[in-house]
């Protein structure tokens, strides 16, 4: 069973096919929500001191590092993403719903949506 302290806020699950974040936080990792950590800095500072935040833009969810620079929102994907890419958004549309911290990440990240193989072990 896995310890989670509940005050700190509620469970995320990356989706099965939301690679932004891979491999530092593949599909189906469950991350923990702090919803009190709602600011975005201007700078991104090293790679593995960024912030993982959860935005809402346009009804979906990005897990991702975020920049601000201006009245823009830069919604941008681990350097080793298969799917890299930086989305930049109006600030005003975006809605930063908090820092994401890990709670569990799989151990294989190939094809979650596979169905077991029906047969013997020889």
């Amino acid at each position: 069973m896995l310890d989670i302290d509940w005050s700190r806020g509620p469970l995320v699950l990356i989706g099965l096919s939301d690679q932004m974040m891979s491999p530092l936080l593949p599909p189906g990792s469950l991350l923990q929500l702090d919803k009190k950590a709602r600011r975005v800095a201007k700078g991104l500072g090293k790679e593995f001191e960024r912030p993982i935040y959860l935005i809402e833009y346009k009804d979906r969810f990005y897990c991702c590092h975020a920049q601000r620079e201006g009245d823009i929102l830069r919604l941008i994907s681990h350097d080793e993403s298969p799917s890299r890419r930086i989305i930049r958004v109006p600030v005003k549309e975006a809605k930063v719903c908090g820092q994401v911290h890990p709670i569990f990440r799989p151990l294989a990240a190939q094809n979650l949506t596979a169905r077991p193989r029906s047969g013997r072990l020889k």
